[in-house]
C-alpha cells in the first residue's frame, strides 16, 4: 500500500515538477493522521459498548450503573368464569387493600346450576339410604347399594365443582396495592382466562441494576449506594439486597437488586436512574 502510494507520488512529481521529498512528507503525515483517527474511533466504540453492556457512565474509576425501579409484585388477573362483569370499583391508579373485591361477575346462571346440583345430591343420598335399608331386609343386593353410593359421589363432585366456579365470581385483591390498568370494563363478558386487570404491589420497591462482574470483589449484600432518579431529579439512599445467581459470560456483567433504605412516596415503578457506589478501598 505504501509502495504504491510512493510510486504514484513519483509520477505526480514528474508531471507537475513538485519535489518528491515534499510529497513523500505529506503522504507520511496523511498516513499518521489516518492511523490516529482510527485509534480514536476504536476508543469511542469501546466506550459506547461499555455503556450498553455494563452501564458504566464515564470511566472505570467512576462506579456508576444504570437502574430501573420495579415493584415487589405485579400480577395480571384473569377471568375464571365466562360471565358479565357486574362491578369493578377501582380505576387505574387507585389504591386497594388486600381482600377487597376488585371484580364481581354476574353469576346468576352458575348459582342456578349449583342449586340444581344440590337437589340432585339430596336425591342421590335419599336413594342410597333407601337401598341400604332394603339391603338390611334382604330386599336389595350389595351391587345396588354400591351403585347408589357411586351416584352420591358423582352428585357431590358436581356440587363441589360448581362451588369452585362460584368462588371465581369474585376476584379479591391478593395484596395491598394499586391498579395499573383495566383490560375490561363493567357490563362486558370476557372469555374465560381473559385478562381483566393488572395490579401492582408497590408497598416496597426494588432497584434492578446491571453492573460489571468484577464488582463482585467488593459489592456484597448490604453495600450502600445512592440512587438518582431521572424523572424527579432527586437522590435517595439505597443498599444491595441480593446478588444475581449467574454472570453473563458474553458481557461479563451481573444483575444485582437493591432496595431503598426508606421507601420514597413520590417514586413510581418504571422510573429509571443512576446508582452511584463509593469507590472500593482496596
Amino acid at each position: 500500500m505504501k509502495s504504491l502510494l510512493l510510486t504514484s507520488l513519483w509520477v505526480a512529481a514528474a508531471l507537475v515538477h513538485v519535489p518528491v521529498e515534499a510529497l513523500a512528507g505529506n503522504a507520511s503525515d496523511a498516513v499518521r493522521n489516518m492511523a490516529e483517527r482510527d485509534r480514536q474511533a476504536q476508543a469511542e466504540i469501546a466506550i459506547e459498548v461499555d455503556k450498553m453492556t455494563t452501564g458504566s457512565i464515564k470511566s472505570p474509576d467512576q462506579f456508576d450503573a444504570r437502574g430501573v425501579v420495579i415493584p415487589n409484585a405485579e400480577v395480571t388477573l384473569g377471568a375464571g368464569v365466562a360471565a358479565k362483569i357486574q362491578v369493578m370499583p377501582f380505576k387505574s391508579g387507585q389504591e386497594f387493600r388486600k381482600g377487597e373485591a376488585l371484580v364481581v361477575f354476574d353469576c346468576a346462571r352458575q348459582l342456578a346450576d349449583l342449586r340444581g346440583a344440590k337437589a340432585n345430591l339430596g336425591k342421590a343420598k335419599s336413594f342410597h339410604q333407601g337401598k341400604v335399608r332394603l339391603k338390611s331386609r334382604g330386599a336389595a343386593g350389595g351391587q345396588e347399594v354400591r351403585e347408589a353410593a357411586a351416584d352420591v359421589a358423582a352428585a357431590k363432585a358436581s356440587v363441589d365443582g360448581l362451588q369452585e366456579v362460584i368462588g371465581l365470581c369474585r376476584i379479591l385483591a391478593p395484596f395491598n396495592g394499586r391498579v395499573v390498568e383495566r383490560h375490561a370494563q363493567t357490563h362486558e363478558i370476557p372469555a374465560a382466562n381473559a385478562p381483566i386487570m393488572t395490579v401492582v404491589d408497590d408497598s416496597s420497591l426494588e432497584l434492578d441494576l446491571i453492573v460489571p462482574s468484577s464488582w463482585l470483589r467488593w459489592v456484597k449484600r448490604g453495600t450502600g449506594f445512592e440512587f438518582a432518579v431521572d424523572e424527579l431529579g432527586q437522590t435517595y439512599e439505597a443498599r444491595v439486597d441480593r446478588l444475581g445467581a449467574k454472570v453473563d459470560a458474553v458481557s461479563q456483567t451481573i444483575k444485582i437488586t437493591g432496595v431503598f433504605v426508606k421507601r420514597p412516596n413520590n417514586v413510581l415503578t418504571g422510573m429509571s436512574g443512576t446508582a452511584r457506589f463509593d469507590p472500593p478501598t482496596n
